[in-house]
């Protein structure tokens, strides 16, 4: 997880979508945006539309708004430090390569799960994920994940990886159409058969 730069605590919210990927974070960041822009627009585009008080009270609000979220982002990151937050993952990461290498597909999965809750852009969590979804199978899944992967900042450093990734798993895809066509086609051949069958009998009958 990427320590959180200082210029995001100039917006609020920002902090928190950085170095958690919080759903609070963007509440409070498209908040700020809404009254940034209502005082934008009563100073500047409907000016004559409002009193200068109204206007100070708009501005106050904004103003307001931003001690709060500041206060917020403070306690945030008492709670969360990065550097508990960091180690906590790469520890849950660690946990989670051992249950892989054993074959424990269903306690990687939980471990990598709950990473991709804590922070949805880990991006090494992310592709890990995708690889043990082919291993197990569920190819749909797999894909979805490697699709949300390439959209991640950072992935760049995995960029062979997910190509290697992607080839294996269309590899995959092409053997299990392979397998359900050869599958479907063993009723129709021994259809095939009992129909010939049937017909070389009955002229043995007739006689």
């Amino acid at each position: 997880m990427r320590r959180t730069p200082w210029a995001t605590y100039v917006w609020p919210g920002l902090p928190q979508l950085w170095s958690h990927g919080a759903w609070s974070g963007l509440f409070f960041a498209i908040g700020f945006a809404a009254l940034v822009n209502l005082g934008l627009a009563t100073s500047l585009l409907w000016s004559e539309l409002f009193t200068p008080a109204m206007r100070i009270l708009v501005w106050l609000a904004v103003g307001g708004f931003w001690v709060i979220s500041a206060v917020f982002s403070y306690r945030w990151h008492r709670q969360y430090p990065v550097g508990l937050v960091t180690a906590w993952s790469e520890g849950q990461f660690r946990q989670a390569v051992a249950h892989y290498l054993k074959g424990d597909w269903f306690e990687a999965e939980h471990v990598l799960v709950g990473l991709l809750q804590r922070d949805p852009r880990d991006v090494d969590a992310t592709l890990m994920l995708a690889t043990l979804l082919r291993h197990t199978r569920r190819l749909g899944e797999a894909g979805a994940c490697l699709s949300r992967l390439e959209r991640l900042d950072g992935a760049e450093k995995w960029e062979l990886e997910i190509r290697r990734e992607r080839e294996l798993l269309q590899a995959a895809s092409m053997s299990r159409l392979d397998q359900d066509g050869a599958g479907n086609s063993e009723p129709a051949v021994e259809g095939t058969e009992k129909q010939k069958h049937s017909q070389g009998q009955k002229p043995a009958q007739a006689a």
